[in-house]
C-alpha cells in the first residue's frame, strides 16, 4: 500500500442504506483493473484493505461495518465465506450416545440466477479444492497474480427486479467476516405492527435506546475500533444511514461515539430513505433526463443513490491529487452549516458524435438533478464540489477546432470548470474535479435508462439493450435552498402535537422530549439565516 494513503472507514446503518451500499461496492468492484496494460484514475486503497485467508489466498476487502437486523441476509452468512472453510455436515452417526437422534435442518434460502452464477464462477476461479473467493483485487498491488479474463456473470443480462428481496441477493464482492453486525431479536420484540400489514416499524427513540444497550454498543464500537487499528493513517469515516426508522437512532449513537473517541477525524454522512417515503416533487419525478425508476423497488431506486455516492466520493479517492476529507467537510460546512445537498446527472447527456466543448457551446450542460428531496440546491449557492467522470481527453475538443491562443484542455473537469465560471450565480467556493473512468454498469446494476444510448452511455439514435458504462456527473452543494428546506421542517415540527401520535408516545417521547427535538432543529436552521434574519418559509410556498 502506498505511503501517502489516508484510509477511510465506511459505516452502513439500516436496510435501505445497505441496498445503496451493495450497489456502491458492486460499482467499485466493476471498476477494478485486472491487468497491467490498463489504467485507472481511482485509488481503491482508500476504502479497501489487503488480507490473507487461512488458505493463503490474498484478499482485498472493504474497510466496512454493515449494521442491519436479523433476517436481512437470506443466503449470505453473517460471517461471510471468505475466511471460513466449508463446515462438514453433521449426521446422526456422529452422536455420542446410543439413543435415537432427530435431525432438524432448516432449508437454505433459495438463490437467484445471479448468485448461482457467482458460485459457479468462484469454483472455476479458485478450483475445486477451495470454495473461497476473492474478487476484490487491485492491480496496483497484486495485478500479476490475477488471471486476465472477464467473469461470466458480468457478460450476462439479468432481470433481478422481482427476485431481489434483500441487499445480499445481489452482492458481488466479499466482505470481511466481521463486516456485518445484525441487531438481535430485541428489535423485533420491541417494534410495533403497522396498520393492516405484518411489517414491523420502529422509530428514532427505540433505535437510540437499542444502541445504548451495553452488548449492542460494545459490539459496534469494538468493531469500529478494530477497523481503525488496522489503518496506518485514518482520516475519517463515510457513513450511509437510514433516517426514516429506528436506524436513525442507532446512527445517532454511532455519531456520538465517533465524536467522543475519534474527535480529530472527519466524517461525511449520506442520509438514505426508501423512495416511497420521500416528498413527491417535480425534480424527484424527473430524476435524470434518461432514467426510469420503478417506485417502491429498493433494488432499482437505490442504484441511483449509489451512482451518486460512487461519483461524488471520487473527490477524495482519486489517484491524482485527492482532496483530504477534512477539506471536503470544511468546504461544505461554512459557518456551522452542517447539512448539504446532493445531485447527479446520469448519464451526462453528451452525444456519441459530439465533443464536450461543442456540446457545451450549443447550450447543453450536465443535467444535475437534486437527490435531496424538497431541496433546490441552486438557490443562493455558497459552496459546492462537482465531479465529472467518463469523458476521455480524446472527446474534449474536435481535432479541427481552433482554440484561442494559449488555451488547451487536458481534462473534462478543466473544461467543465471553465463553463461553470460563466454561471450567473457562482458560489463563493467551488471545486471541480474528475476522472476518466466512467461509471461501470456491469451486472447486477439494473437497467434504468430510457431513450437511446450507445454501449458506453452516449446519446444515440439507435438503442442498445446492454449499456456497459456511462459518463456522469455529481455534485455536493451548500446554499440557502437547504435553509428553506430546514425551515419547512421546523414549521411542520412546531405544529405537531406529539401526544396525538401514538407511535411516538409508545416509544417514550413526550411533549418535553419533542420540544427538545424541535429546538435542536431550530439551532441547525439558524446557521442558514442571512444577516441574523430568520428564513421565512412562507416566501417559498
Amino acid at each position: 500500500m502506498a505511503q501517502n494513503i489516508r484510509e477511510l472507514i465506511t459505516l452502513q446503518i439500516g436496510h435501505h442504506a445497505n441496498f445503496v451500499g451493495t450497489h456502491w461496492w458492486n460499482l467499485q468492484e466493476a471498476s477494478f483493473v485486472y491487468n497491467s496494460s490498463s489504467t485507472s484514475d481511482i485509488n481503491h486503497d482508500f476504502l479497501f484493505r489487503e488480507g490473507v485467508t487461512s488458505q493463503r489466498q490474498e484478499t482485498y476487502t472493504p474497510r466496512l461495518l454493515c449494521i442491519d437486523t436479523k433476517g436481512s441476509l437470506h443466503s449470505l452468512p453473517a460471517h461471510g465465506s471468505l475466511y471460513n472453510p466449508i463446515q462438514p455436515d453433521h449426521s446422526t452417526s456422529e452422536a455420542s450416545w446410543d439413543g435415537p437422534v432427530e435431525l432438524i435442518q432448516q432449508l437454505p434460502e433459495e438463490k437467484n440466477e445471479y448468485l448461482m452464477d457467482l458460485e459457479q464462477e468462484d469454483a472455476r476461479f479458485l478450483g475445486p479444492a477451495d470454495e473461497d473467493k476473492d474478487i476484490c483485487i487491485d492491480d496496483s498491488s497484486i495485478s500479476n497474480k490475477v488471471p486476465d479474463f472477464h467473469l461470466a456473470p458480468s457478460q450476462k443480462i439479468y432481470d433481478l427486479t422481482k427476485s431481489v428481496k434483500v441487499w445480499s441477493d445481489f452482492l458481488r464482492p466479499h466482505f470481511h467476516p466481521t463486516s456485518i453486525y445484525l441487531l438481535d431479536d430485541t428489535l423485533v420484540k420491541s417494534a410495533r405492527t403497522s396498520g393492516n400489514t405484518d411489517e414491523t416499524i420502529w422509530g428514532f427513540p427505540l433505535g437510540s435506546a437499542l444502541f445504548q444497550r451495553e452488548e449492542v454498543e460494545d459490539e459496534i464500537t469494538d468493531r469500529i475500533r478494530r477497523l481503525a487499528e488496522s489503518c496506518n493513517s485514518l482520516q475519517g469515516f463515510q457513513i450511509l444511514s437510514d433516517i426514516h426508522d429506528g436506524m436513525g437512532g442507532v446512527c445517532y449513537g454511532v455519531l456520538q461515539h465517533l465524536a467522543d473517541e475519534y474527535g480529530s477525524k472527519d466524517s461525511i454522512t449520506f442520509a438514505t430513505t426508501p423512495s416511497q417515503l420521500s416528498p413527491v416533487i417535480p425534480q424527484a419525478r424527473i430524476l435524470t433526463r434518461a432514467a426510469i425508476v420503478q417506485e417502491n423497488n429498493p433494488y432499482i431506486t437505490s442504484s441511483v443513490m449509489a451512482a451518486f455516492v460512487d461519483t461524488a466520493s471520487l473527490v477524495y479517492r482519486s489517484r491524482t491529487s485527492p482532496l483530504p476529507l477534512s477539506y471536503v467537510v470544511d468546504m461544505l460546512s461554512p459557518g456551522g452549516r452542517n447539512v448539504a445537498a446532493g445531485s447527479v446527472a446520469l448519464p451526462l447527456g453528451l452525444r456519441f458524435d459530439q465533443a464536450m466543448l461543442e456540446w457545451l457551446q450549443q447550450g447543453h450542460k450536465p443535467n444535475l438533478v437534486s437527490l435531496s428531496a424538497g431541496c433546490d440546491y441552486t438557490v443562493a449557492p455558497i459552496s459546492e464540489i462537482r465531479v465529472i467522470r467518463g469523458v476521455p481527453s480524446s472527446r474534449l475538443v474536435r481535432p479541427d477546432t481552433k482554440l484561442p491562443p494559449g488555451v488547451h484542455y487536458t481534462t473534462a473537469s478543466q473544461l467543465y470548470n471553465e463553463f461553470l465560471q460563466e454561471s450567473h450565480t457562482p458560489p463563493s467556493m467551488r471545486m471541480v474535479t474528475g476522472v476518466q473512468d466512467p461509471l461501470k454498469l456491469n451486472p447486477p446494476f439494473p437497467s434504468i435508462f430510457s431513450g437511446t444510448f450507445t454501449e458506453d452511455g452516449y446519446a444515440n439514435n439507435v438503442a442498445t439493450t446492454n449499456i456497459k458504462s456511462a459518463p456522469c456527473a455529481a455534485g455536493l452543494h451548500q446554499g440557502a435552498g437547504i435553509g428553506h428546506l430546514l425551515q419547512h421542517l421546523v414549521t411542520a415540527a412546531e405544529k405537531l402535537d406529539v401526544t396525538k401520535v401514538p407511535s411516538l408516545v409508545e416509544e417514550g417521547l413526550d411533549k418535553d422530549g419533542w420540544s427538545g427535538v424541535v429546538e435542536d432543529l431550530r439551532n441547525i436552521t439558524r446557521n442558514y439565516c442571512i444577516n441574523n434574519i430568520e428564513i421565512d418559509s412562507s416566501d417559498n410556498d
